[in-house]
């Protein structure tokens, strides 16, 4: 669940990181991302557990009383998982001395498929994990839109959020990993394994034979 507000902060000039500040502060908040190169101002907060519409309402207060001028403020948040499904799973294989590749080795009861990226490009390595998922004959039509650092204070870790290609909806995973591509592809699934479906052709969450 996603929304996007342009909110109109009539604040004092100079309190943008107060403003950061006291939204990393609200409960359940774990990101909160600030581009000031755009006009307007553009504030992403990533968020679990919480009333999506509640927290938007206590950003838009915090932005008014705190910054000076439009901004626009992006909240992602993930729903909660109906009922008990099989979880995809994935063990990260490192490169060779002097390499980058790695392999992304991915599980779905038993089914197991090995997709390989260039460790070092971010989006390269959520990008495959993505195709891992529909080479396990999964439902995957989602694009990696970011990525972002986690800071220290939120316990560190990388931020994905993947954009769904048909209706535009945002689903953010957050992740630790012992290595940034394990990191990575453990924050893919962790956006998207608990709304995975079967593709058309499959039952009982297992992929037809040959796919």
């Amino acid at each position: 669940m996603s929304g996007t507000e342009v909110l109109s902060s009539p604040g004092e000039t100079g309190g943008l990181d107060r403003f950061e500040l006291e939204v990393r502060r609200l409960v359940g908040v774990s990101f909160v991302g600030i581009d000031h190169r755009s006009d307007p101002l553009s504030v992403e907060v990533a968020a679990s557990g919480v009333d999506i519409p509640a927290l938007r309402a206590e950003v838009h207060r915090l932005a008014v009383a705190l910054l000076d001028g439009p901004v626009t403020v992006e909240i992602l948040g993930r729903a909660e998982a109906t009922g008990a499904r099989a979880r995809v799973r994935v063990e990260v294989t490192p490169p060779l001395a002097g390499g980058s590749s790695v392999e992304l080795h991915l599980s779905h009861h038993q089914r197991r498929v090995m997709v390989e990226a260039d460790g070092s490009d971010d989006r390269a390595v959520a990008e495959a994990v993505v195709a891992g998922l529909g080479a396990l004959g999964l439902t995957a039509p989602w694009d990696v839109a970011r990525v972002h650092d986690l800071p220290g204070e939120a316990g560190g870790g990388v931020l994905v959020v993947l954009d769904h290609r048909r209706t535009g909806e945002t689903r953010p995973g957050l992740a630790r990993g012992r290595s940034r591509p394990e990191a990575l592809a453990r924050a893919v699934l962790n956006a998207l394994n608990r709304f995975l479906e079967p593709s058309a052709g499959t039952g009982d969450g297992m992929p037809a034979a040959g796919r």
